[in-house]
């Protein structure tokens, strides 16, 4: 039982520290949404710094430990709690927590996928792949991401791996600001309201970046 309460507090901790993540990378993201002529230089001297910062690597990596760290952790979790079922959920599976809350290990396998797909498309590509530069002399990311979101299946999975990350976000949230039960009680009960509008802005803004792109070059990456 302690070891589980350890667990959650872990889990709780690692999720809270990955959304603070997203709301900073969403920040930076936003430029996108800015005409090319600003977006381009912008976009690649901001993707230029995170690469270039010895604190901001060292956050990256800190990140992507995290990342880990939560996925295993959640799997640990939903091994031990595989057979541990209320009577009264078991007879009524659709009434005791929405289905979203029953279903967060197929929503964090779809993240994951997608943190996957995301990397290879343009961290590694970034990185290790060949890409132009812009007339600043920095590697022009940009390009890469108009580029990308010029294929309809590439945006479609963004939008529907967005949603995923809504609704895990929606019940993550308030389940770690439970799980650490170091607030008052005030602020627990208002966790479920809180995390649905973090989530969703969240997932909105970055579902909402790939249409934009795609609709903004008119789907030919130019």
């Amino acid at each position: 039982m302690k070891a589980s309460i350890v667990l959650k507090a872990w889990m709780a901790l690692s999720g809270l520290f990955l959304v603070i993540f997203l709301l900073v990378h969403m920040a930076g993201n936003l430029q996108l949404f800015l005409p090319e002529a600003i977006a381009r230089p912008s976009f690649n001297a901001y993707s230029h710094a995170l690469t270039s910062s010895i604190v901001i690597r060292v956050a990256g990596w800190l990140t992507y430990a995290t990342i880990v760290v939560h996925a295993v952790i959640a799997a640990i979790l939903a091994r031990r709690h595989r057979n541990v079922r209320t009577a009264y959920a078991l007879e009524r599976p659709g009434t005791s927590s929405p289905w979203y809350a029953r279903s967060m290990g197929w929503l964090g396998l779809v993240i994951l996928s997608f943190i996957v797909l995301h990397m290879q498309s343009f961290w590694y590509r970034y990185h290790w792949g060949e890409v132009g530069v812009d007339l600043q002399g920095h590697r022009d990311l940009y390009s890469v991401v108009v580029t990308a979101f010029s294929e309809p299946w590439i945006v479609l999975v963004y939008v529907v791996s967005m949603l995923a990350l809504g609704f895990h976000l929606q019940h993550g949230v308030a389940a770690s600001l439970r799980s650490l039960g170091v607030f008052s009680a005030r602020i627990t009960r208002s966790a479920p309201p809180v995390a649905g509008w973090i989530a969703w802005i969240i997932a909105g803004v970055f579902a909402a970046m790939p249409v934009y792109v795609y609709f903004a070059f008119g789907g030919d990456g130019r």
